[in-house]
């Protein structure tokens, strides 16, 4: 089999204009210098603060974060009680 050789034909399969280089060391510290993202919001106007949660909405996202946190935990015990167990049986 031959292969064709590759020819650019000019079209933008993902724009990468808006992304910025990423800090190594500590990601936190990156810029601040309120910059617009290619869709005309800045970061901050984009944050989600939870100010806008009515109390109703607020308690599903608490007992949705409790439920995942207690899924995991529950995994975790799970996987130490069957190596307890093999360990016990061997």
């Amino acid at each position: 089999m031959s292969r064709q050789p590759f020819e650019d034909d000019g079209r933008v399969i993902a724009d990468m204009s808006g992304v910025e280089r990423q800090p190594l060391l500590i990601p936190r510290l990156g810029r601040r210098d309120g910059r617009r993202s290619p869709d005309g919001q800045s970061r901050e106007d984009r944050s989600f603060t939870g100010d806008d949660l009515t109390p109703q909405e607020r308690r599903t996202v608490m007992f949705a974060a409790v439920k995942a946190s207690l899924l995991i935990a529950l995994a975790f015990i799970a996987v130490f009680g069957l190596i307890i167990l093999v360990i016990c049986l061997v």
